[in-house]
């Protein structure tokens, strides 16, 4: 079962299109299927694959999991009317911290499998690079 949290599902696609992306980079290569190893452009593609994991979590999360401010909704004393028409009974007001009087944030984290997305870009370069390295070795 794959587990993960917010945008970690991500982080599987890419290793999915990085796998995809090694044999259509083989397929350019050697169109005619030659001698060239399959494992080394895999590899490639992973390496490939590690690049847009690393700029999914720099430049996007950075983005999709910022800060957000934490709110209660707290019932109100005399509901009123809206200016859509609808009655409002509730409303959000900000936590803030007991003892500084500072207002709370809450900061969501994408994960699969419990390692957030931003250390999964080095865990694919080194497949990638392992992946390289057993396939140039084994010849």
């Amino acid at each position: 079962m794959i587990i993960w949290t917010r945008w970690g599902i991500v982080v599987f696609l890419i290793f999915g299109l990085s796998v995809g992306a090694g044999f259509l980079l083989k397929a350019i290569v050697s169109p005619d299927g030659g001698s060239a190893q399959s494992g080394v452009f895999v590899g490639i593609g992973f390496l490939l694959g590690a690049v847009a994991c690393w700029a999914f979590g720099k430049f996007a999360l950075a983005k999709l999991d910022a800060p957000r401010p934490v709110v209660v909704w707290q019932q109100l004393v005399q509901p009123y009317v809206n200016e859509h028409g609808i009655t409002v009974k509730q409303e959000a007001v900000p936590v803030r911290h007991p003892q500084t009087g500072e207002q709370l944030y809450s900061r969501p984290s994408s994960t699969l499998f419990f390692i957030p997305v931003r250390f999964w870009a080095y865990v694919i370069a080194a497949l990638g690079v392992v992946t390289i390295v057993v396939n140039v070795v084994r010849g």
